[in-house]
């Protein structure tokens, strides 16, 4: 174990990591997801450097943070996050140079690390750039704090219990976003329970009707952040249901969902006169 500490250290100062960096990404890979408070004591990165610290480690894209409470960050796949590093290591050094060995072994050791800690994971599963959620309460926190992020566009696609629901739980905030300039768009069936509420909610949002026979509450803001989850009944209860969700950050799937849901998609519908 002491030789494996020794190389991973000559690789931290390789590319160019501090102490501090070193110190708190050898804890995440080794231990697993951790919160920043935590972090703090088991590295004794000073409590005023290490949200400074994760924040340099994830925009080398090292770490994430997980979209989950308490907050908490893990490092993303090793393989990954040093494959520039280890080619440019390549075409300066060549092959067979021990620092390069000592580097592709040091990388090797970590992703075999991360790979056994995601299979052994049983709650908050991440699986790439996805994170799954569970429950009626689970869907509504998510989708609150995806709202109150929103600076331009929130695009929703729901049912129409799914539609009062989205609008019991959130009129205050959707009011507050409106005020800011967001563009909110929804999709819903404009059927007998929801129509004098779309008729009202059509002054200030942007409103259509589509038939939507799936039990779903999408909700993309920005086109930066998705939520995808079905309810679980089909209801307008913000107390219970089994609904299960994902979200994701990833760019390339809020740009597929929203074609598929959004506002980008090119299907049949009508405007609610």
């Amino acid at each position: 174990m002491e030789e494996k500490t020794l190389s991973w250290e000559k690789l931290y100062r390789r590319i160019g990591l501090s102490d501090y960096e070193a110190k708190v990404y050898i804890s995440l890979a080794m231990e697993g997801p951790s919160e920043a408070r935590k972090l703090s004591m088991t590295t004794n990165v000073p409590r005023t450097k290490i949200y400074g610290t994760l924040k340099k480690l994830i925009e080398r894209g090292l770490i994430v943070e997980t979209p989950e409470e308490p907050r908490r960050f893990a490092v993303t796949s090793p393989a990954e996050a040093f494959k520039t590093f280890l080619q440019s290591l390549k075409n300066e050094l060549g092959e067979g140079v021990t620092s390069l060995v000592e580097s592709e072994t040091a990388i090797s050791l970590l992703e075999e690390i991360h790979k056994k800690r995601q299979l052994l994971k049983t709650t908050g599963l991440q699986m790439g750039d996805v994170w799954f959620t569970q429950g009626r309460r689970e869907t509504l926190r998510k989708t609150g704090e995806m709202l109150s992020k929103a600076k331009n566009t929130v695009n929703v696609v729901t049912t129409e219990n799914g539609l009062i629901l989205f609008y019991k739980a959130f009129n205050r905030l959707l009011d507050r976003l409106v005020e800011n300039n967001v563009k909110i768009r929804i999709r819903a069936p404009v059927e007998t329970l929801s129509k004098n509420l779309i008729h009202e909610l059509r002054y200030a949002y942007e409103i259509k009707h589509e038939r939507i026979t799936i039990p779903m509450l999408f909700v993309c803001i920005d086109k930066s952040e998705l939520f995808l989850a079905e309810l679980n009944p089909n209801d307008f209860n913000p107390e219970s249901g089994q609904d299960c969700g994902f979200f994701s950050q990833n760019r390339t799937l809020c740009t597929l969902f929203s074609s598929l849901f959004g506002s980008d998609r090119k299907i049949e519908n009508q405007n609610v006169a």
